[in-house]
């Protein structure tokens, strides 16, 4: 006698129900799972509907579980980036910040345009014209947008689910021309100023400020980090009694949902952790900071909310929007990043481009030359002396 028919995998059987106690039912079916095996799955509720209702959205969780089987060329995209974030999820190499940044940008740049069509209606010339349409908004966006496709589509490919990646045979997009661009002296004591004054006139309503933002500055001038990385210094990060006094650079201040801000026991890369000479004015604003925090342990961060808790860096950057305006530079373009180019800038035009990338923690030259360090277009007078050898030979002949 023939047995029941296997179920095709990431589908399920019938579904059963029983009462288990009093006012308590349970719904059960048999799940091919994506690993072929065929196991029971059960839900329980207060009435045989919600128990079938609460084991049918327990089944649709574990249909996106699957490695792709389950889905076609025919299947909605949507099916295919769920499947994909899921497997992005389980991706052990990749950082809590990395997962939450592909799914906040599968849901805002990649699902808004491609979400009612199915895995086959993803053609090289949507693709092509779709990133056309962000390119028109801005080139990262586009750039982002890119990647996070060609990483689902690859998915797919992987799955088997399709032959060949469209967004491969896309037009290639050319990057705008980008100079870095370093703060003037002008700029940085407006910036100064404004950030000494800020919200301390007679009229100011409120608390007064308590300064960190202004001292934030100073050491991310003195060190060209970046603002997370200032942010996560600790007294065990500073060395005051060296000659010259130097921080090391370890970690980084991050914030993901359902956390807040928090300190990553590890820079933006690898390459990041460093330790970084202090000039005297950036050293100056750090003695000021520990004594703030003499009585605290070795771990006790340099900057801190009124709890004690990490200073978020989307906040540093608030106030320092609104230093900004009172300083005359809004709408200039200007960030805190702006004070790490500044710093590359100088580090490269004083003594060379490995001694800048070194400060600032690159593999190589390239990404600071790139990025970071403004190019310096003035006239050497040295170079005068050398072309003089071409002067004509007034001697007699």
């Amino acid at each position: 006698m023939a047995g029941r028919p296997r179920l095709p995998i990431g589908t399920f059987g019938d579904i059963k129900t029983n009462q288990v106690a009093p006012g308590r039912f349970r719904a059960y079916a048999r799940f091919r799972d994506w690993d072929g095996e065929t196991r029971q799955v059960s839900a329980t509720g207060a009435s045989r509907g919600a128990a079938q209702s609460a084991l049918k959205a327990q089944l649709a969780t574990r249909m996106r579980l699957g490695d792709g089987d389950a889905l076609t060329a025919d299947s909605p995209f949507t099916a295919l980036a769920d499947a994909w974030i899921e497997d992005v999820r389980r991706d052990v190499d990749r950082s809590d910040g990395t997962k939450e940044t592909y799914a906040r940008e599968l849901r805002t740049l990649i699902l808004p345009h491609f979400g009612h069509f199915t895995v086959r209606e993803v053609t090289v010339s949507r693709v092509d014209r779709y990133l056309k349409d962000q390119r028109d908004k801005s080139f990262a966006r586009a750039k982002h947008s890119r990647t996070l496709l060609g990483m689902i589509m690859a998915f797919a490919v992987r799955q088997e689910i399709i032959q060949r990646n469209p967004v491969k045979d896309a037009s290639r997009m050319r990057a705008p021309k980008h100079t870095p661009k370093a703060l003037t002296p002008e700029q940085i004591a407006a910036i100064r100023i404004a950030a000494r004054d800020w919200r301390t006139g007679d009229d100011v309503k409120g608390p007064k400020p308590d300064g960190q933002v202004r001292d934030l500055i100073e050491v991310m001038l003195g060190t060209a980090t970046r603002i997370g990385e200032t942010l996560a210094l600790r007294k065990c990060d500073v060395d005051m009694t060296a000659d010259p006094p130097r921080v090391s650079i370890t970690g980084t201040i991050v914030v993901r949902t359902g956390l807040g801000a928090f300190r990553q026991e590890h820079p933006k890369t690898h390459e990041s952790v460093r330790t970084v000479a202090v000039p005297a004015f950036a050293a100056e604003v750090i003695r000021r900071r520990l004594a703030l925090i003499a009585g605290a342990g070795a771990e006790h961060l340099l900057y801190f909310t009124k709890h004690g808790t990490p200073l978020a860096p989307h906040n540093a950057r608030r106030t320092f929007r609104e230093i900004l305006k009172d300083a005359g530079l809004e709408g200039m373009n200007i960030s805190p990043h702006a004070f790490r180019r500044t710093g590359a800038t100088l580090l490269a035009n004083e003594l060379d481009m490995q001694a800048a990338a070194d400060v600032l923690g690159h593999a190589s030259t390239s990404t600071t030359k790139k990025h970071y360090a403004e190019p310096d277009k003035s006239v050497r007078p040295k170079s005068a002396e050398v072309l003089q050898r071409l002067a004509p030979d007034t001697g007699s002949g």
